[in-house]
């Protein structure tokens, strides 16, 4: 047992001598080179010239020789006026899905960012009724009495 304990502390030894001494020549080897290399530093040698430009702010655009000129202007045509339409549908909903619950089913829309919960007779806006609800649409009439369908929006089974 004893002579395994020495066996061991030897090789330790021996390890700590050869690592110490490859510290040492990898200390040595640098020190031969320094880390700043004197040669480039301007010690009093005159004026420094100023900077090209200043870096902190972006380069300036095409001279003023390359600006593009303006061409001759044009003339606006005539243009006849267009007779009362009716407004076109102008509700923008999505249709996500359906709930069914008392024998009525309620349709779920988002409007503006927001989700409205709606059955048939409400209003999903101001002049704008919802006409029939099915799981898979939701029929909307708006002010002129035009409808319009919205299909069920998302993942399908």
């Amino acid at each position: 047992m004893a002579s395994r304990t020495a066996r061991l502390a030897a090789a330790a030894a021996l390890l700590a001598l050869v690592g110490g001494s490859a510290l040492a020549a990898a200390q040595t080897a640098e020190a031969s080179k320094p880390l700043v290399r004197k040669d480039l530093l301007v010690f009093g040698k005159g004026e420094i010239a100023p900077p090209a430009r200043d870096i902190f702010r972006p380069r300036v655009a095409a001279s003023a020789s390359a600006v593009r000129k303006p061409g001759p202007a044009i003339k606006p045509t005539a243009v006849a006026p267009v007779p009362d339409a009716p407004p076109a549908f102008a509700l923008n909903i999505s249709y996500v899905g359906s709930i069914k619950s008392g024998g009525r089913t309620i349709a779920l829309v988002l409007r503006g960012g927001q989700t409205l919960s709606v059955s048939e007779g409400d209003e999903v806006a101001p002049g704008y009724k919802v006409v029939r609800v099915t799981a898979e649409a939701i029929v909307v009439r708006g002010p002129t009495g035009e409808t319009k369908t919205f299909a069920k929006q998302g993942d399908r089974p």
